[in-house]
């Protein structure tokens, strides 16, 4: 790498997390939730009582197919950031004018290793 770059101001993370071996990933979302979500009201309608549990993680990966890389199939497992996610959908795209785009999705259920 060039050593041309210079910093000023607070530190911020640059860039993407991780990468996967059959794409040159060029974007990556995650997100973290619980699947479930339950409340209690008083008598008034305020909540006095939220319980959260079975956290659940979702994760979006885009792409560009690597030339060796063996495209996973649905239903399989892939690992990202050290976290290990099952394949829920991919989306493999292309055009005469660009190379072949590939998304995937995957998802962490709390109890599932």
């Amino acid at each position: 790498m060039a050593d041309t770059q210079t910093d000023y101001g607070v530190a911020h993370f640059y860039g993407l997390y991780d990468t996967v071996a059959y794409m040159t990933v060029q974007s990556d979302s995650l997100s973290e939730t619980y699947k479930l979500d339950v409340e209690v009201s008083d008598e008034n309608g305020r909540v006095i009582t939220d319980r959260l549990d079975d956290k659940f993680k979702e994760i979006t990966l885009e792409g560009v197919i690597l030339a060796a890389g063996a495209i996973p199939i649905i239903g399989s497992q892939f690992t990202y950031q050290s976290v290990t996610y099952i394949l829920k959908s991919l989306d493999n795209k292309g055009t005469n004018k660009d190379f072949r785009k590939l998304s995937v999705k995957g998802v962490k259920y709390q109890e599932i290793a």
